[in-house]
């Protein structure tokens, strides 16, 4: 390897991937640019994955560094943190070690980047391969319109906080190009939280980046897994639990920015949208199971009667969410009674 630092540093977070992770690097071989280096962070896996990664350091010619956490964080988060500190390119693009790239998408990304100075390229669509399925598809999670141009993003951050909340950003890590040194200049990481912690990483770089540059490109290829989260959700508690973290570190991250103290209502719209974005996932199977009790009560001591003036918007949408699945279980109690 050479002493020349290289344009793009591609971090792979890895844990148990032996299934998937071969086709992941080779997906990267077969670049069409191929001034990257691959940085996979290994989770502590208990398979046979870093063997697999370590057959392909050859093959990348010293551009693959296989990195490992002292102990399994349980999360993406940590193994990312802790490459991007080694990491030595111009460019940043996270990869799940599950997913694939297009054979030019980082050609595609770095030409985008280097065309607006951009601190941020995002991508709106992406493939979709369910497993095992030998077609895949364009999809989007984003509100359209989408662009069909490359294009800079306004610096109006009350105008991006306003469409971000009317699902018009998609705000995966994946998908996405950044510049090191905005990340490192603006502090930017993902914090200590098991889920959703994509979330705080992107509102950071949304907020902070002045070139935020959207393009039409469909380069990155998300694998389905039936052992994902999406198909084997953890359990309502813990889930619980990680939104209110997350709840907390995006408000400390609020709090911390003279635009939202100015502008309070950015702020909460924010917060707003959390909540109920998230508290969407489980609100149904919480009061539903018979574990209910120990969540009210994780709930009532951990947020309730902790610095409430801290906890308005949160504590403001359990209460209604209390009432609308109260109001739920007994419309469905009078069904099953009278048959109605």
């Amino acid at each position: 390897m050479t002493n020349k630092n290289p344009a793009v540093s591609v971090i792979i977070p890895m844990y148990n991937a032996e299934k998937f992770i071969e086709p992941c690097l080779n997906s990267l071989l077969h670049q069409t640019f191929d001034d990257f280096e691959v940085l996979v962070a290994d989770d502590c896996s208990t398979d046979q994955s870093p063997t697999i990664v370590k057959s392909f350091v050859e093959k990348f010619g010293g551009r693959l560094i296989p990195i490992k956490t002292k102990k399994n964080s349980g999360a993406a988060g940590f193994p990312r943190n802790l490459a991007l500190k080694s990491a030595r390119g111009k460019y940043i693009t996270y990869l799940d070690a599950d997913d694939l790239l297009t054979k030019t998408a980082i050609e595609e990304l770095f030409d985008a980047a280097e065309q607006f100075d951009a601190e941020v390229v995002h991508v709106e669509r992406y493939y979709e391969m369910p497993d095992g399925a030998d077609q895949i598809f364009v999809r989007t999670l984003q509100t359209p319109p989408l662009v069909d141009t490359p294009t800079l993003e306004t610096d109006d951050i009350g105008d991006r906080i306003e469409r971000f909340t009317q699902k018009k950003f998609l705000w995966w890590a994946c998908n996405k190009f950044f510049r090191r040194d905005f990340l490192i200049k603006h502090k930017i990481e993902f914090p200590r939280v098991n889920m959703f912690e994509d979330l705080c990483f992107f509102i950071q770089a949304l907020v902070h980046s002045k070139n935020y540059v959207r393009i039409p490109n469909v380069i990155y290829i998300y694998r389905i897994r039936p052992d994902s989260l999406s198909h084997d959700p953890p359990h309502p508690f813990d889930i619980t639990r990680n939104m209110i973290d997350v709840f907390r570190v995006l408000d400390k991250f609020l709090s911390s920015q003279d635009f939202f103290l100015r502008n309070r209502r950015y702020r909460y719209m924010l917060l707003d949208f959390f909540v109920r974005q998230r508290v969407g996932l489980v609100s149904k199977n919480i009061y539903a199971q018979s574990d209910a009790a120990e969540i009210d009560e994780y709930l009532r001591r951990n947020v309730f009667n902790v610095r409430p003036e801290e906890n308005i918007a949160l504590t403001s949408h359990l209460f209604d969410l209390v009432n609308v699945l109260y109001l739920e279980n007994e419309r469905l109690r009078k069904e099953k009674i009278y048959g109605k």
